[in-house]
C-alpha cells in the first residue's frame, strides 16, 4: 500500500493539476449490498462451522480416551499401556493434520474463500474501472482499504454508481458512517464488512469464516 501511494504521488506530480481527477469508492459498502457476496459469506460460515464441529468431536473423543486411559492404567500391562498410548498419540497427530488441512496457510478455508469471494471482487474492480472511465477519473482510492482519508467529499464518491453497475435493482443498506466525514484522530472511518483476501478476497472474513476449536486454531467469517 505504501508503494502504491508513493507511486500515485510520483505520477500525480508529473501531471498538471487541472488534469488530475480523483474519486473514491467504498468497497466494503458495495460488497455489503451485493446478495452474491452475502451468500458467499454464509456458505463460508456454514462450511467452517461444519469443519469445526468435526474437529471438536474428534478432540472430545480423544480427551475422553485419555481420561479413561489414566484411570485404567494401573490395571493394564506394559504392552497394553504402550499400545494405547500410541493410539492416542496417533489420534492427536491426525487432529493436528486435519486442522492444518482445513485452516493452514494453503488450506481448504483459503481455497474456498478464493473460489467464492475472489470472482465477486473481480466484478467489483471491473465495475469501478468502467465508472471511473465514464467519469474520466485518473485515480480511484478505496475508502475501505488501509489508506487514510482525513476528509471525503460525497460528490467524488462513486460507490453507489458502482453498486448499481453491478446490481441495477440493489436495495441499499443503511451505512454506519456518512460518506463525507472528518475525524478528530485524523483517520476516516471504514466500512464494517470484513475483507477476505489472500487473493483471498475480503473477508475478515472475514475476518468471518474462521471458527475456533479448543486446541490451537481460531477462524471466523465475515466480510
Amino acid at each position: 500500500m505504501k508503494n502504491f501511494i508513493l507511486m500515485l504521488f510520483i505520477i500525480g506530480s508529473t501531471l498538471p493539476l487541472s488534469a488530475q481527477r480523483f474519486g473514491y469508492v467504498d468497497t466494503d459498502y458495495i460488497l455489503e449490498n451485493l446478495p452474491s457476496y452475502n451468500d458467499a459469506q454464509q456458505m463460508l460460515k456454514t462450511q467452517t462451522e461444519q469443519w469445526s464441529k468435526e474437529i471438536q468431536n474428534r478432540q472430545n473423543n480423544v480427551t475422553k480416551r485419555q481420561a479413561d486411559f489414566l484411570n485404567e492404567k494401573v490395571l493394564l500391562t506394559e504392552d497394553q499401556i504402550r499400545k494405547e498410548q500410541e493410539e492416542i498419540d496417533r489420534e492427536l497427530r491426525e487432529i493436528k493434520q486435519i486442522q492444518e488441512k482445513r485452516y493452514g496457510q494453503d488450506g481448504d478455508l483459503i481455497k474456498l474463500r478464493k473460489s467464492l469471494v475472489k470472482p465477486i471482487q473481480d466484478q467489483v474492480w471491473i465495475a469501478v474501472k468502467e465508472v471511473a472511465e465514464k467519469r474520466n477519473y485518473g485515480f480511484i482510492f478505496d475508502k475501505g482499504s488501509d489508506l487514510i482519508m482525513v476528509y471525503t467529499d460525497p460528490k467524488f464518491d462513486i460507490s453507489r454508481e458502482v453498486l448499481l453497475q453491478l446490481n441495477p435493482n440493489a436495495v441499499e443498506k443503511p451505512k454506519d458512517n456518512p460518506k463525507s466525514n472528518t475525524n478528530a484522530g485524523g483517520k476516516g472511518t471504514k466500512g464494517s464488512t470484513n475483507k477476505s483476501g489472500s487473493s483471498s478476497g475480503k473477508s475478515n472474513s472475514s475476518k468471518s469464516g474462521k471458527s475456533s476449536t479448543n486446541s490451537t486454531r481460531s477462524n471466523s467469517v465475515k466480510k
